[in-house]
């Protein structure tokens, strides 16, 4: 039987609408771990200061994709891959423009710092009301960030009004060769989300790493976003929830039900069991 690595998105896909993994899926993702010797991980754009803890129900030992590629998480980060400096003040520059406030994560003296403006919309100072308090993550709130940080810059990421983030994307990606996506929010379609990390890479390039380093000879994986979508390109299956956007839905090479029933977990239950009878 082939050794399958199972990874999975989290929001929208793994999480249900409260943003957490409910008991049911728990349940049957540590039973297929423990008792089916199952490999699972998951692919985020979060960081581990969020991963970790809705994460620590599940009994797996893999590495987790975190930061959208840009480096693994495995009880500390591996294989980080950093944005230029001058990368970092194009983007600076561009976003001041076009009157977005990012935030830049970077990672120096064993610590995740946010950096972002002390000025924040409603949406802004909601999500970081959420992400506060964590060992792992400060936000740091001033418009100028430390040079040597700079070069430990790993993910801006930035959120908006959907139409005018596209203005900056399309100008971002014509003057700079980073990795970077740009899509809306699952729950509020005017919102969007723009992305972008070190050039090369990507979600794929990340779990690409992880199955050859787990041995595995099959990938699945799950994915609601664009910015999942890199990952269609490494894996033998791509599977998306059916609340998944319409440019995931036009390619998965299956679509489940939504992530609110647990559709992940029943879906990789059946997937094991027919692996199994294939043996």
């Amino acid at each position: 039987m082939k050794k399958t690595l199972y990874v999975s998105d989290l929001d929208g896909t793994l999480l249900n609408s409260d943003s957490v993994i409910s008991q049911t899926s728990v349940d049957i993702i540590n039973h297929l771990i423990e008792k089916r010797n199952v490999m699972f991980s998951i692919a985020t754009a979060r960081t581990p200061a969020t991963v970790v803890p809705l994460m620590e129900s599940i009994r797996s030992n893999l590495p987790y994709v975190v930061m959208t590629g840009a480096t693994l998480w495995d009880n500390g980060f591996v294989n980080q891959q950093y944005m230029r400096k001058e990368e970092v003040n194009c983007l600076s520059d561009i976003c001041k423009r076009h009157g977005l406030r990012p935030f830049f994560y970077t990672y120096c003296d064993k610590k995740i710092r946010s950096y972002h403006s002390p000025k924040m919309d409603d949406y802004e100072s909601n999500f970081v009301a959420l992400r506060a308090n964590s060992p792992i993550k400060e936000f740091v709130f001033d418009d100028v960030i430390p040079e040597k940080d700079k070069e430990h810059a790993m993910l801006m990421f930035a959120t908006g009004d959907y139409e005018e983030m596209g203005v900056a994307y399309e100008e971002a990606k014509s003057k700079l060769p980073c990795s970077m996506t740009y899509y809306r929010d699952i729950y509020d379609h005017s919102v969007g989300f723009l992305e972008v990390m070190a050039e090369g890479v990507s979600k794929a390039v990340a779990v690409e790493h992880l199955k050859k380093q787990v041995g595995a000879d099959r990938l699945v994986v799950f994915g609601d976003s664009p910015n999942d979508l890199s990952m269609k390109a490494v894996a033998d299956l791509f599977v998306a929830p059916e609340n998944a956007s319409d440019e995931v839905l036009k390619v998965a090479d299956v679509i489940i039900g939504v992530n609110n029933s647990d559709s992940v977990a029943h879906w990789l239950e059946k997937d094991v069991d027919i692996c199994a009878q294939e043996k």
